[in-house]
């Protein structure tokens, strides 16, 4: 039996390793993806996105890898607040911190002049907004650039 085993041991342990992982991705996978509140996953996913984004920039593959290894790492420790937390009796499952009833903002009223007129004024919202998110990381990046040249 033991040598069985031993024979099969490297396999017994991917395929454990790979049932966590997809255990660990269909968590996510069932969490609710928006949020008022930016509860659960959220929080991380919006990290990732701006990762990835001023990874596109830098055109590399490594910095991408990287970003998503952090965000497994970010999500990792959502999942594991969530354990720590209902064993402090702070809430009453595992899971209440990113399986929730999600806060959605409240339907907009099409009859609002103000907002008829905002949308008038801003047609490319959507790339006003690509613009804004990009000269944001834009500043991020050279602020991090003169704490690197502060510190040399």
């Amino acid at each position: 039996m033991f040598q069985k085993i031993k024979k099969h041991l490297f396999w017994i342990v991917c395929g454990v390793i790979f049932a966590l992982y997809f255990a660990f991705l269909a968590i996510i996978f069932f969490a609710p993806r928006a949020d008022r509140l930016e509860r659960g996953f959220i929080p991380c996913t919006h990290q990732l996105m701006d990762k990835l984004y001023a990874c596109h920039e830098k055109k590399s593959v490594w910095c991408q890898v990287i970003a998503i290894v952090q965000n497994n790492a970010c999500d990792f420790k959502v999942i594991k607040d969530g354990f720590v937390l209902w064993l402090e009796g702070r809430q009453d499952t595992p899971y209440a911190n990113y399986y929730f009833e999600p806060v959605l903002d409240k339907e907009i009223e099409p009859d609002d002049e103000e907002l008829k007129a905002f949308y008038s004024k801003h047609q490319n919202i959507v790339q006003e907004m690509e613009e804004l998110n990009k000269k944001g990381i834009e500043l991020e990046m050279q602020s991090e650039e003169k704490k690197n040249d502060e510190i040399k």
